[in-house]
């Protein structure tokens, strides 16, 4: 591989950092932020979800924007985007809007890199791309950390704002370097796409086509019908959006409750949840895929009966921590409940993109981002900043955390749907061996440029999709097994 994309893949890498430390910035510092801008504790949850308002937004039409406009245009205005709206939200003004505003530009200006970034490594990542994958999506909760811990420091020593200018200052030579010393051959990928659609003799102009004629001319609404109709993935992305909402809930308001109701300083608090939310929820996520693994893969019922219990544990970790006042068991069960949340992850993704035809899987793995956008991130800090501000934070933080139980109650009943898709199987062996061939033969679902250019996905849980069909086993004998 030539030297000039690793320098590009290292700049990608760094800028992936540094545009999510503002996502950890934030929570370490609500109580100063509160009084600096005299902001309620609802009016800084309106905050913490507008920036996955402006995700949402541009996920809705970023991958087009690829398709007919230059990339490294698009990325550069993206920095700017960044940079402004960063220089933006720690000044004082009169009106709240404005801050809301430049929250929700920041999240407009971050999405483009989070839809553009892992299409350019899997173009020109060589062999390389599936670990630069891993590793690209891997950074994001790196950032958080960082800029968590960057503010816990900034904010006790001098003003929280610096920890803002300090971003801006560090993503200043990112933005610099793309701009003038990225070629654009370099980081175009519309040209290599079109190279290999004319050896296939298709029509590079179809890379346009929009996600209503995807499924044999299917309107939308069909389409929506016959994917909302597959109950297991519809009770899985309802599983894993429920995750992220106390997920994002926890990430952004835990600091403040533990100041608040444990009565612990802030010192002390902000090192702990820095630890907690950085070790618990990665080793998570590589215990639960490693499990999977070993269980046969995610298409097996006793990847849903581990996530079953993974849900168990989870609401056995949230029961205490509205009720205790000891900082450091309620700092326990939090590790617990994202150890096992982030446990979860990669066997449901799994579950979940190989529950459906080869026809719906492009435009259920857009879906599920949507809902997980707008059901899990978006919603989570303005739900529990009006309950905090109009109730109490022990109100809050109960809804938070018994909201648990909701997902372990779809965890259940996707379980009954799956035994139920087993006898089916066994019922009717003609469907079985068509769908083992959508499945196995559906190489194109599984390829990021094409989902993000061609369908308008972003693409969060990307990195897991390569190994994926080589993890389904062949339907024919699974319903055998299953009775054994």
């Amino acid at each position: 591989m030539e030297i000039k994309y690793k320098w590009i893949y290292s700049l990608i890498l760094s800028t992936n950092v540094l545009i999510n430390l503002d996502h950890g910035i934030i929570p370490a510092a609500t109580k100063q932020i509160e009084t600096s801008l005299d902001l309620s504790a609802e009016e800084l949850g309106y905050l913490g979800s507008l920036v996955y308002a402006g995700i949402s937004l541009v996920g809705l039409f970023g991958g087009k924007l690829f398709l007919h406009f230059n990339a490294k245009l698009i990325v550069s205005i993206s920095y700017f985007g960044m940079l402004g709206s960063l220089l933006m939200f720690p000044q004082h003004y009169k009106s709240s809007w404005l801050f809301y505003l430049s929250r929700f530009l920041t999240g407009c200006a971050q999405a483009p890199m989070m839809i553009y970034f892992p299409v350019w490594v899997d173009n020109f990542g060589g062999e390389s791309k599936t670990i630069w994958l891993t590793i690209l999506q891997g950074v994001i909760p790196l950032g958080i950390f960082v800029g968590y811990v960057l503010s816990s420091v900034i904010s006790s020593i001098w003003n929280w704002q610096l920890a803002f200018y300090a971003q801006v200052a560090l993503l200043i030579p990112c933005a610099i370097s793309f701009i003038f010393f990225v070629r654009t051959k370099d980081f175009e990928i519309k040209r290599a796409r079109r190279s290999k659609l004319d050896k296939k003799s298709v029509n590079p102009d179809d890379l346009g086509s929009s996600m209503l004629s995807v499924g044999s001319h299917k309107t939308y609404w069909h389409m929506m019908g016959e994917l909302y109709s597959i109950k297991l993935w519809l009770c899985c992305t309802i599983v894993i959006s429920i995750l992220y909402f106390i997920v994002t809930g926890i990430q952004f308001w835990m600091t403040d409750y533990m100041i608040t109701e444990m009565h612990q300083n802030q010192k002390t608090v902000n090192i702990v949840f820095a630890v907690v939310s950085i070790t618990a929820p990665v080793f998570g996520c590589i215990t639960g895929g490693l499990i999977a693994q070993k269980l046969g893969g995610y298409e097996r019922t006793k990847s849903l009966y581990i996530c079953v219990i993974y849900c168990f544990i989870c609401c056995l970790s949230a029961v205490p921590v509205p009720f205790t006042d000891v900082f450091w068991f309620g700092a326990l069960c939090v590790w617990f409940l994202l150890f096992f949340g982030g446990a979860i992850v990669p066997p449901l993704i799994g579950i979940m993109l190989s529950s459906v035809p080869k026809h719906l899987k492009a435009f259920a793995n857009s879906n599920t981002t949507m809902f997980q956008n707008l059901f899990g991130f978006l919603p989570a800090p303005s739900i529990y900043g009006f309950l905090m501000e109009r109730y109490s934070a022990k109100v809050a933080v109960f809804a938070l955390m018994y909201y648990s139980f909701a997902g372990l109650l779809f965890m259940l009943i996707a379980v009954y749907f799956k035994k139920q898709e087993i006898n089916n199987r066994k019922n009717n062996p003609i469907a079985v061996i068509n769908r083992t061939e959508s499945v196995l033969e559906d190489q194109e679902n599984f390829n990021i440029t094409d989902r993000v250019l061609q369908y308008g996905d972003m693409p969060l849980s990307v990195s897991l999709a390569q190994h994926i069909d080589d993890q389904i086993p062949n339907y024919e004998y699974e319903g055998n097994k299953e009775q054994e």
